[in-house]
């Protein structure tokens, strides 16, 4: 069992921890992108999202009897929430000689750490889309986040129909650099010009703040939780956002910091546990981006 004791934060030992600096996580944005379920305690223990089939038309002839009826189906999207948490003990003495900052230290770490699993869950769920545009060495282009948008908008009826704006995308910053090399080239690249000056403004907005903030009607999202150290390559994507879009977290009970003595321990028990479960609504309304992310250089 890790313990944390004043030799593993010796170095904050003689110091005032107030103005100590935290190591820093990526900021957590898919929770406030995906459609966000909460259920209720006593409704068992999965959430149950159904989605309709369609039904067909047919032309009718005068004073002929409509015979043929069609009948609704349903298929239905089940997501079990499942517990999730992080522990750190404290001893006594570290909390002594480091007043009870360190606590508020301590909780602050743990929310960051729930905040990344939950985001990255989420962003798990873009490689359960229908289809997957681009490669593992592919650099993301225009063109193709303008494919993945067409996808959305012309998704068949067989499988779920046109995706429901908004649309949102997501990806890697080492990936979304590749937007920024095409629309800010300050000398002239064959074949790009037109592409920067068509979209003057955005490029000066990327030179001044490093925002590139809409392509194509859609927010264009940049999530460093995304998982590229298993390859040099990102998973982003273009999806349905929102309520009633293609992507879902439901939450069955939120977190919070609850500490628990140990007196024999002689210390402090800091958890957190929260209760949520992910899932895609219909892969249809979820493109994949798959592109090189290699770290700039």
């Amino acid at each position: 069992m890790s313990i944390t004791t004043t030799a593993e934060l010796g170095d904050t030992i003689p110091t005032v921890i107030e103005e100590a600096r935290f190591t820093a996580q990526f900021k957590a944005v898919m929770a406030g992108l995906v459609w966000k379920i909460t259920k209720e305690q006593g409704d068992g223990s999965t959430v149950n999202v159904p989605y309709w089939g369609e039904v067909t038309a047919v032309g009718l002839t005068e004073g002929v009897d409509m015979t043929n009826a069609s009948a609704m189906e349903d298929t239905n999207v089940r997501i079990t929430p499942a517990e999730v948490g992080v522990k750190i003990i404290l001893t006594d003495k570290l909390i002594r000689d480091n007043m009870n900052d360190v606590k508020a230290a301590a909780g602050r770490i743990l929310g960051d750490a729930m905040e990344k699993k939950r985001d990255q869950d989420l962003l798990g769920q873009i490689d359960d889309a229908t289809v997957s545009i681009g490669g593992t060495s592919t650099p993301l282009t225009m063109g193709a986040i303008a494919a993945g948008r067409a996808l959305l908008s012309g998704n068949a009826t067989a499988t779920g129909g046109p995706a429901p704006m908004p649309y949102v995308m997501v990806h890697h910053p080492f990936t979304l650099l590749d937007l920024v090399d095409i629309v800010t080239p300050l000398v002239p690249i064959a074949g790009s010009a037109s592409a920067a000056g068509a979209w003057s403004g955005g490029a000066e907005d990327i030179l001044r703040n490093y925002s590139i903030g809409r392509l194509f009607g859609m927010p264009i999202v940049e999530d460093g939780n995304l998982d590229i150290a298993t390859s040099t390559s990102g998973k982003g994507g273009v999806f349905s956002a929102g309520l009633g879009g293609g992507i879902i977290l439901a939450t069955a009970n939120e977190w919070s910091v609850e500490p628990q003595r140990d007196a024999s321990l002689r210390g402090w028990e800091l958890n957190i546990v929260g209760e949520y479960g992910v899932g895609e609504y219909l892969a249809g309304w979820i493109v994949e981006l798959l592109n090189d992310a290699s770290t700039p250089g």
